[in-house]
C-alpha cells in the first residue's frame, strides 16, 4: 500500500522577543505565545550582552508542562545557545517561559529568544 501523501504545505513561523535584564523576575516569565497544534522545529537564545550577575545568572526555556524543555542557557556569557528541539506538540495554545534564576543582581544583560515552528493541520498552499 503506497504512501498518503500530504500535499498541504506551510511556511515556517518565526517568532522572537528581545528581553533586557530588568524585564526578568526570578521564576518562569511568560515570553512568546504559540498556537495549538505548534511544533517547535528550530530556535535559540543569544545573549547579546553578558549579565552581571555576581556569581550566576542562568536562563531556561520551557512551558507549563517543563520548565526546560527546550535548554538551559548561561547568561553570563555572550553567545548564541541553539534550543533542543523535543518533537514536542503544544496540545493547547501556550506560552513559552523564560525561566531565569541569578545569585546577585544583574545591573546589565540582554538577549534575544527565537522560536521556528510550525502549526500542524494548517496549511498555506498544496503542492502535489
Amino acid at each position: 500500500m503506497p504512501i498518503k501523501k500530504n500535499s498541504g504545505r506551510q511556511d515556517l513561523l518565526v517568532a522572537f522577543v528581545d528581553v533586557k535584564f530588568s524585564d526578568l523576575a526570578p521564576g518562569a516569565n511568560p515570553a512568546i505565545e504559540v498556537p495549538h497544534g505548534a511544533v517547535l522545529v528550530g530556535g535559540d537564545v543569544v545573549v547579546t550582552t553578558p549579565f552581571n550577575s555576581a556569581t550566576s545568572a542562568t536562563g531556561t526555556v520551557g512551558d507549563q508542562g517543563d520548565a526546560d524543555r527546550y535548554g538551559t542557557v548561561d547568561l553570563k556569557q555572550a553567545g548564541r545557545t541553539a534550543l533542543t528541539i523535543t518533537g514536542h506538540k503544544h496540545s493547547v495554545a501556550d506560552s513559552v517561559l523564560l525561566g531565569f534564576a541569578q545569585v546577585g543582581s544583574a545591573t546589565a544583560g540582554a538577549l534575544r529568544l527565537t522560536l521556528h515552528y510550525y502549526v500542524e493541520g494548517r496549511a498555506a498552499f498544496s503542492q502535489g
